[in-house]
C-alpha cells in the first residue's frame, strides 16, 4: 500500500481532517510535509477530496471507491472453498488498451490467474468486485464472466500433480512464498525488538503505536494484494501465507489494545477493535 492508499485509508475514517493532523501522522513515517500537501491536491484535481475550508479535507464518494478499489481483497484463508471457479473472458479492442490494461492489473490484483491470454481463473467468489471494476471502466461490452464447479479438459491442477495448468505457475507461487519469507526474516530479525521496545515503554507516545499499526496494515494489505490465497490442497507444503499473515495479524491487535479508547487515533482502528480482547 502506497502513501496515497494510506491517505485515503485515513480519510475514509473521519468525517474531515486538517491536512496538519495528516502531516504530523506521516512525517512520524519519514515523509516530508510537502509530499502529503502534493498527494492532496492531486486528490483534489481527481474529485477523490473536496477542501470546504482551507486546509480541511473530507473523501469523496468518488475517493472512497477509489480506496475500496485499492482494497478490495478479504483474507480468504479463512474462508471454506465450495469447489467453484469463476471465469473471466476478455476481448478489449486495441483502441481501448488503457482500460484493458488496468483491467488485467484490477483481476491479478484481486487474485485472478491468467489461464490463457484473455481469460483469467479463479476459485474465490469476487465478481461483485469485478463488476464494479468492469463499471468503473465502462467495458461490460467486453466482458464475459461464468462460474462453474468442474473443467471438462485440463483444469487446474492441485500441488503434487502434474498437467499444463499447476496452480503453482498459473499463480507464481514461489515467488509468492518468497516475499513472505522475507518478511517473516524482517519480522523477527529486525521488528520484533523494536515492537517489544514500544510495547513495554510505559510513557509510549500514542502516535508511535498507531504509525507502527499503519505500517504493520501496510505490510499485510500488501501481502494480501499479491497473495492468491489459494484452497489449500493447490499449496506447496512448505507455504508460508498463513503463518505470515496471522503473525502480523497478532502484532496489529496487540497495537490496537495500546491505543487509548479516547485518543484521536482510535477512530481510524474501529475495524480491529472486535479483536481487542484477543
Amino acid at each position: 500500500m502506497t502513501v496515497e492508499k494510506q491517505l485515503l485509508y485515513l480519510l475514509s475514517k473521519k468525517v474531515e481532517m486538517e491536512g496538519k493532523e495528516l502531516i504530523n501522522i506521516f512525517e512520524e513515517m519519514n515523509y516530508t510535509p510537502q509530499s502529503i500537501r502534493n498527494i492532496l491536491s492531486k486528490f483534489k484535481g481527481m474529485s477523490y477530496i473536496t477542501s470546504l475550508e482551507r486546509g480541511i479535507y473530507k473523501i469523496t464518494p468518488s475517493g472512497l471507491d477509489a480506496y475500496n478499489l485499492y482494497s478490495k481483497k478479504d483474507n480468504f484463508y479463512t474462508k471454506h472453498w465450495n469447489g467453484k471457479w469463476y471465469l473471466v473472458f476478455l476481448e478489449i479492442p486495441e483502441t481501448l488498451r488503457r482500460k484493458r490494461d488496468a483491467f488485467r492489473k484490477g483481476l491479478l490484483e484481486l487474485g485472478f490467474g491468467m489461464l490463457y491470454k484473455s481469460v483469467y481463473v479463479y476459485p474465490w467468489d469476487v465478481i461483485n468486485k469485478v463488476i464494479n471494476l468492469i463499471d468503473s471502466l465502462e467495458i461490460e461490452d467486453y466482458i464475459t464472466i461464468i462460474s462453474s464447479n468442474e473443467f471438462l479438459l485440463n483444469g487446474i491442477d492441485p500441488e503434487g500433480r502434474s498437467g499444463p495448468n499447476t496452480a503453482r505457475s498459473l499463480w507464481n507461487l514461489e515467488e509468492i512464498n518468497t516475499n513472505y519469507k522475507n518478511i517473516q526474516i524482517w519480522l523477527e530479525d529486525e521488528y520484533k525488538t523494536k515492537f517489544n521496545s514500544l510495547i513495554t515503554d510505559k510513557n509510549r507516545n500514542p502516535l508511535q503505536v498507531f504509525t507502527n499499526f499503519l505500517t504493520l496494515k501496510e505490510i499485510r494489505d500488501d501481502l494480501i494484494i499479491a497473495d492468491p490465497m489459494l484452497p489449500a490442497e493447490f499449496l506447496p507444503g512448505n507455504w508460508l501465507g498463513t503463518t505470515v499473515l496471522f503473525s502480523i495479524d497478532k502484532l496489529i491487535q496487540t497495537l490496537v489494545t495500546l491505543i487509548p479508547e479516547n485518543s484521536y487515533y482510535s477512530s481510524f482502528v474501529t475495524d480491529f477493535e472486535v479483536r481487542k480482547g484477543g
